[in-house]
């Protein structure tokens, strides 16, 4: 049957159509193909990308957080006290520690006289180490049971002025902190209190600082930093007062040493040669060196400490102990200061962190040191380690 025109036209224009889409189909699709791929490709990128974004974020917060976390733990371990620190005496002393503003306070406050000056402390050798540098110089050290303060010593800076500056170095110097109105004042006038027309009934014929043990001699440690010929001079001149009072212990070639409540000892650029050079009597005892403590040339006759930076005599402390090697060492040099008298003492000990240094303090005092460096009162090293005095050494 013939077609329709009609029909015919629509037939040929479906397959006009279809032929037409077919070529498009067949000329384009590579083109859809690869324009779909890449748009899957991006975005399969992406994703990945922002996966790793956030796994290194999340990765990144965690090693910060442990960080802080370790940081925080390790501050708290060694740095919080590990023992109760008992309270402190309330005395005269512990007022002084309170009130004082300004150098001219040391004398001042001591008037008037309160007779519970140092009720309650417990001497203990320890050394006030750069006594000077605290916010009160001396009065700190004996609220602590310090038996032993240290001034580093300057010559005078005004001409016609023989007070000795006091100060760690030339250019920190101030004219109103000397030696006498630091130290050697404040403990005349002590001195002058606790023994104006008391006895004794332990046979002396003084008494020393502390009232819980009148017998403890205050260690003055003066070390020389101007040259030590020059200032020489100048330290037996200001000494004269409490030398006057028989307040400095001495020595001399027929009796011996005689205990008295202070002990002078130099240090630094002291001048052995001249120390030593007076053969009948001498007050003014030679810090020697602790690290050389087997020479001959001292002994208990000129000599009262001996000491040593514990990092130039032991070397470093590695993992926060001591090695076999070292604490034989520290054993050696405190046993041969022992024999000849001599209060052995070790300086640039660890203040920091807690447990390092109680634990070098806790060494120290089992070798039988002399007397335990202090830099910090703030801490409360001292308290677990020791508890009384006793015979002039540390003890448990």
């Amino acid at each position: 049957m013939a077609n329709h025109p009609f029909e015919l036209k629509e037939n040929e224009e479906r397959s006009s159509c279809s032929s037409d889409d077919s070529f498009s189909h067949r000329n384009g699709s590579w083109k859809g193909l690869l324009r779909g791929n890449g748009k899957e490709k991006i975005q399969h990128d992406h994703d990945k990308f922002s996966f790793r974004r956030r796994l290194f974020r999340t990765i990144g917060i965690m090693i910060v957080l442990g960080v802080i976390a370790t940081l925080i733990w390790l501050s708290l371990l060694l740095t919080l006290p590990r023992r109760h620190r008992p309270q402190i005496p309330s005395n005269r002393v512990s007022s002084i520690v309170d009130d004082w503003r300004k150098p001219g306070d040391s004398i001042s406050l001591l008037s008037p006289w309160k007779s519970d000056f140092t009720e309650g402390i417990t001497p203990i050798a320890c050394h006030s180490h750069n006594d000077y540098w605290r916010t009160v110089p001396l009065f700190e050290a004996l609220a602590a049971g310090c038996t032993s303060v240290e001034a580093d010593i300057y010559l005078p800076t005004k001409s016609g002025n023989d007070d000795l500056l006091v100060g760690h170095s030339a250019w920190s110097l101030i004219q109103d902190r000397t030696l006498q109105s630091l130290y050697i004042e404040p403990l005349f006038t002590i001195l002058q209190s606790l023994n104006n027309g008391s006895t004794h009934s332990d046979g002396n014929d003084w008494s020393g600082i502390f009232q819980s043990s009148p017998n403890t001699t205050v260690t003055l440690f003066l070390d020389f930093k101007s040259d030590g010929s020059d200032i020489w001079p100048y330290v037996n001149r200001q000494l004269e007062k409490l030398r006057a009072k028989n307040w400095l212990t001495h020595w001399n070639h027929s009796s011996g040493v005689t205990w008295a409540p202070i002990i002078v000892v130099a240090s630094g650029n002291a001048p052995f040669d001249l120390l030593i050079s007076n053969t009948t009597y001498r007050d003014i005892f030679f810090d020697a060196p602790l690290k050389d403590i087997e020479n001959s040339l001292y002994d208990n006759t000129n000599s009262y400490y001996a000491s040593v930076s514990m990092s130039k005599a032991i070397g470093r402390l590695w993992l926060w102990k001591f090695s076999s090697t070292q604490l034989d060492k520290i054993r050696e040099q405190v046993s041969v200061a022992n024999e000849k008298g001599l209060k052995a003492r070790y300086w640039d000990t660890p203040s920091w962190p807690a447990a390092l240094r109680d634990y070098v303090s806790g060494i120290l005092i089992e070798r039988g040191v002399g007397v335990l460096n202090v830099d910090v009162f703030s801490s409360t090293f001292y308290f677990p380690l020791m508890t009384r005095f006793g015979k002039n050494r540390l003890v448990w």
